[in-house]
Parts: structure tokens; C-alpha cells; sequence
């Protein structure tokens, strides 16, 4: 971690630089904001997850992302997750059988989301995780990644369609980077092209995520609260942030998490018996402190664009509380929020 190092104490000269450049975040792009899977405020609206849709038809599928669609222009958002689930069934021959038969259906998506200009991600479900020491779901894992890939490259997403992975594996076991490596070598070169890493709350840090860019070249994805709760190379948030993207290819554009933790309590869900529970560590709130956005812009100046996914639980609910906090406290920062 000599380089990381290095990187801590130049940050005081990089920190006087960084001012010195313009506000690229502000003042080139608009930065999307974004939510993830459940549509809160039309909850007619759905995609298929763990515990809903999995019976549905592929074809059925696509009229709830059509729908879906539909909501995210009449709310102005250009930036959303999709369900692991949507194509967790398929194996890649299936997969490929199945957008063959709904291909005009996929066309229609394709051309409403590129007249949007919406961007498509998805975050692995927690089972895929290339650094675990345990092997025999392996083959899965990566057919699961594959048919990932072959959705988002048949939405007509190209690489900033990303597939968001942890490193898994335990937080002591040495061997996890390398074999997140060696793992990841198996896919095919459209499907390594879309993947990226999320360092985590506990056990795989920034630190060690960028450290598994040095050694990979996979790209790093920043989230906020996981770096508030486990940062033991102690990384300030500006060079944090500014390394994270830094590992991006030229032409793709960044992406990075927002959430804050909850602190209130609340009642177990499905109990016989009324019963509070507090907060668990990490726990997402159900809206973002409007605090927490602005200390990533502050973070941001200087450094290039990116979109921001903002993991709360109220979803898009959240996002546009959001979007009216920031027209209030930053009017000029909001007017600059997709």
C-alpha cells in the first residue's frame, strides 16, 4: 500500500490544486441522480425480485420496465437499478433464446431509454462473490454475470452499463484479491468490461478495493456510508472520493453510492407481538440527509464527473425530497442535479 500512502501525503498539495481546477462536476455534465428496483411512490410499478415475479414471463417483465420507463421521464430521472432478478432464472442459453423471442420488445426499451437518456445499472445479488473461498457455485456466479451483461448490452447500454460486485469472501482471508482475479478472468471481455467493485461496511475496505484495481484494473465504486463506517486506512472523503474515480476507464462515466445511516427505531416487521427494534450498523435510512449530498459536492470540486445512485429505502420517494432540499439550501448546485 506504498502507493496509497504516498497518495495520503501528497494530499495537501493536491488539495490546493484541486481548488485551482474547475467545478467539471458542476459545470459539464449534469450529475444524475438515482435510484434503485422499488418504485415507492406508484407501487403498481415493479420488477421482479426475491420475493415477488419470478413466475413471470420474460415478455411480461419488459411491459413493467415499459411502465417503469414512463414513470421515470414523467419525474425526470435518468439514472436507475435494476433487479438482479429480472433474468436470475436464465442461463445464458436460456437468455439468449429468450431476447431472441421478446427481440422487438427489447428494441422499444432500447429506443425509449436512449431518447431518455437513462442510465441502466444493476448490482449483483450478494451470492456472487468471485473472492469467495468457496468454488462450487462458481460456474453459476459467472453464467449469472454473463446473462447480466447480455441484458444491459441488449438494452443498448454500453459500458456505463456497469455490474456492481463485492469482493466477498472473509475479511482476514488473504487469498480473496487474488482469486477475485483469477475469477474474474473467466468472463468473457464484454462481460469483464461491465463489472466494477464496491468496497463494503466491514470487511473489504477503499483501501483494499483500490488495492484490487492496482492488481486488476477493475473499477471502483465509491459509497459514502460504507466508507463512514469502515475507512481504516483513514483516507480523508476528498482523496477517497477523487481515487475511487480515478480508476475509471476514459469514456465511462463514474458512478458512486449515497445513503445515510438510519438512526431511528422501528417495529419488527411480520411479529405477532409489537416489538422496537433499534437501527442495525449500516442500516440505510429511508431518505438521505440533504447534509450528506452536500459534503460529496464539496468533495467533488475538481474532480470528474460521475453519477450518484442514492441507496435509500424510500427510493424515488427520496429522491425528489431530495432534489426540493437542494433547490432550497443550494439553487445553483440543484439546478445542476438530474
Amino acid at each position: 500500500m506504498v502507493w496509497l500512502q504516498n497518495a495520503l501525503l501528497r494530499k495537501k498539495v493536491a488539495k490546493k490544486v484541486f481548488l485551482l481546477l474547475p467545478l467539471l462536476c458542476y459545470d459539464r455534465l449534469m450529475l444524475r441522480l438515482g435510484f434503485p428496483l422499488r418504485i415507492v411512490g406508484c407501487p403498481a410499478l415493479r420488477l421482479p425480485d426475491k420475493h415477488w415475479g419470478s413466475g413471470l414471463q420474460f415478455s411480461v417483465k419488459l411491459i413493467y420496465l415499459r411502465d417503469i420507463l414512463r414513470y421515470l421521464q414523467r419525474i425526470d430521472v435518468h439514472f436507475y437499478r435494476l433487479s438482479p432478478h429480472f433474468t436470475s432464472a436464465f442461463t445464458p442459453k436460456t437468455a439468449f433464446e429468450q431476447f431472441q423471442l421478446c427481440a422487438a420488445e427489447l428494441e422499444i426499451l432500447r429506443k425509449a431509454r436512449e431518447a431518455q437518456n437513462l442510465r441502466f445499472t444493476i448490482h449483483l445479488e450478494h451470492s456472487i462473490a468471485l473472492g469467495s473461498a468457496n468454488e462450487k457455485s462458481l460456474l453459476h456466479q459467472i453464467a449469472q454475470i454473463e446473462v447480466q451483461a447480455l441484458l444491459l448490452e441488449h438494452l443498448g447500454m454500453q459500458e456505463e452499463g456497469v455490474l456492481v460486485a463485492h469482493v466477498g469472501g472473509k475479511a482476514n482471508d488473504s487469498q480473496a484479491l487474488a482469486r477475485f482475479s483469477t475469477h474474474r478472468a473467466l468472463l468473457s471481455e464484454a462481460a469483464q468490461k461491465r463489472l466494477v467493485v464496491e468496497h463494503d461496511a466491514s470487511s473489504f475496505s477503499l483501501g483494499t478495493a483500490l488495492q484490487l484495481h492496482q492488481e486488476c484494473g477493475i473499477p471502483v465504486v465509491f459509497d459514502y456510508l460504507h466508507w463512514l463506517l469502515y475507512n481504516p486506512e483513514q483516507i480523508p472523503l476528498d482523496l477517497a472520493l477523487g481515487l475511487a474515480l480515478a480508476t475509471w476507464p476514459t469514456g465511462v462515466r463514474p458512478k458512486i453510492h449515497l445513503s445515510t445511516a438510519r438512526s431511528e427505531a422501528h417495529l419488527r416487521p411480520q411479529a405477532r407481538r409489537q416489538q422496537i427494534l433499534p437501527p442495525h450498523r449500516g442500516q440505510h435510512a429511508d431518505f438521505v440527509v440533504v447534509n450528506d449530498l452536500m459534503q460529496i459536492l464539496q468533495a467533488a470540486k475538481g474532480l470528474r464527473c460521475f453519477d450518484l445512485m442514492l441507496e435509500a429505502k424510500a427510493g424515488d420517494l427520496a429522491l425528489l425530497r431530495l432534489r426540493q432540499e437542494m433547490a432550497s439550501l443550494a439553487p445553483n448546485l440543484a439546478a445542476q442535479l438530474g
